[in-house]
């Protein structure tokens, strides 16, 4: 696949804002607004794992007549789980429709479950290094599309699902992402407080996602049958320990409380400074990525944010945000569905305290309920540029600890070379990476 035409994302709004009244509604919802439930929404799944075996039953709780009717993935045996998972749940309430020659398996798989004539969204949640080409895929068949955070994993994936927004726009197409702080209703509370000016005007931040060790698929007999660390079956099943599958773990857990971090100030960073490294996982197995990062964002107006991730069995884990204010701070604390905040003024008392158990429908839920209606209704949300910003600042912090160097945001948007993505899926095995060393990796 060529790389698109380049695309700034200043010029992205712009245009952005010219198609934005040119928008026509596919045939399967033509005709104006309905009523919720009067359409049947057909959902098709690439990336038979367990987000996205979870996410169709999400999108099936979400609203009226919806059933999964197709599905792809690189393996079979993901397939077959995630089919017979899905069939259980929900075949006996109707919301079931996957027949044999509706299941693709293998390179060309999402090609075909885009192409398939019954599937109205195409559910992506294959590892973040390949969802740019899905996306396009899917926008190019005149599907909605449902994709997982993050979207890229580099600069060219970055301006390519851009693109995939655009064309999304002209044709009528609503994108919806994975990012559920946005849809879960306490956090939502707490971002319109921080607008409204209850801890007075932003100054700084300071972000937290440190949890313990994550999973490990596979024996070591497993792994000499695969082929070894170096082969594309181990890596794919162990994807989030390789930097052109998962963007590393600051991208791909820790872009939740970046993304918060970003929607707080109102957009990107400008610049990244930091560091990092892996002090546990240093065995082959665990691929290229580090376990810690360290990073400084600076937004505009000369705020600051301190950010920390790191993935280490036995050490105290922090997942939060706490904001400062020229009157106070606050701290948010996510949960699914119902995250906790505090603020405080300047003198430590409380002024506003929600402990996060009210009024929370789940956010994964909400996030397709929207999608749906917005079809239904004749009004694509088409929410690209966020997530692909917070994408791209989680890439900016990585860039920054594995060269340490600092690093521009717009730099990296509107002409950094970086390419970590394949240009199709293929099942030919990709080297591994050397661990990135600072001083001696270097910035394209």
């Amino acid at each position: 696949m060529a790389e698109p035409t380049s695309v700034s994302r200043r010029d992205f709004v712009k245009s952005s804002l010219v198609t934005a009244g040119a928008i026509t509604i596919p045939a399967a919802f033509a005709g104006g607004v309905h009523a919720a439930g009067e359409e049947p929404i057909r959902l098709g799944l690439i990336g038979c794992g367990g987000r996205g075996t979870g996410a169709v039953s999400n999108a099936i709780e979400s609203s009226p007549n919806v059933k999964i009717v197709a599905m792809a993935d690189l393996a079979q045996s993901h397939l077959d789980g995630s089919r017979e998972a899905l069939r259980s749940a929900w075949e006996e309430k109707g919301n079931y429709a996957v027949t044999d020659e509706a299941c693709f398996v293998g390179e060309d798989a999402y090609k075909h479950l885009c192409a398939h004539p019954d599937v109205d969204i195409v559910i992506q949640t294959t590892p973040p290094g390949l969802r740019f080409l899905t996306l396009r895929e899917a926008i190019e068949q005149g599907k909605h599309s449902f994709v997982e955070k993050p979207v890229c994993v580099d600069s060219f994936g970055y301006r390519h699902v851009l693109e995939s927004g655009k064309l999304a726009d002209e044709r009528g197409l609503a994108i919806v992402t994975g990012t559920q702080y946005r849809r879960e209703n306490s956090y939502r509370e707490a971002i319109e407080r921080l607008h409204d000016g209850i801890i007075g005007e932003l100054v700084g931040a300071y972000a937290y996602y440190c949890t313990g060790s994550l999973w490990l698929k596979g024996s070591e007999a497993d792994w000499e049958t695969w082929g070894g660390f170096g082969n594309t079956a181990y890596q794919m099943r162990n994807w989030l320990y390789f930097a052109w599958l998962s963007g590393d773990h600051i991208a791909e857990q820790a872009i939740h409380n970046l993304d918060a971090i970003n929607w707080g100030f109102g957009g990107p960073p400008e610049v990244a400074y930091g560091s990092g490294g892996r002090l546990q996982r240093n065995d082959p197995k665990y691929g290229d990525i580090y376990d810690h990062f360290s990073i400084d964002f600076d937004y505009p107006g000369d705020k600051r944010v301190t950010f920390k991730c790191r993935q280490q069995a036995g050490a105290m884990g922090r997942v939060t945000n706490r904001f400062i204010g020229t009157k106070g701070r606050m701290d948010i604390r996510p949960a699914p569905g119902s995250s906790a905040t505090i603020a405080r003024d300047l003198s430590g008392k409380v002024i506003w305290n929600h402990n996060g158990r009210k009024n929370n429908n789940a956010p994964y839920v909400e996030e397709h309920r929207a999608l749906i209606e917005s079809i239904r209704g004749g009004d694509p949300i088409q929410e690209i540029q966020g997530v692909a910003d917070s994408s791209l600042t989680c890439i900016i912090g990585r860039e920054a600890a594995y060269s340490g160097q600092e690093v521009r945001f717009d730099w990296a948007a509107d002409e950094s070379k970086l390419k970590l993505s394949p240009d199709e899926i293929k099942l030919a095995d990709y080297p591994v990476r050397p661990v990135p060393i600072p001083g001696t990796y270097k910035l394209v």
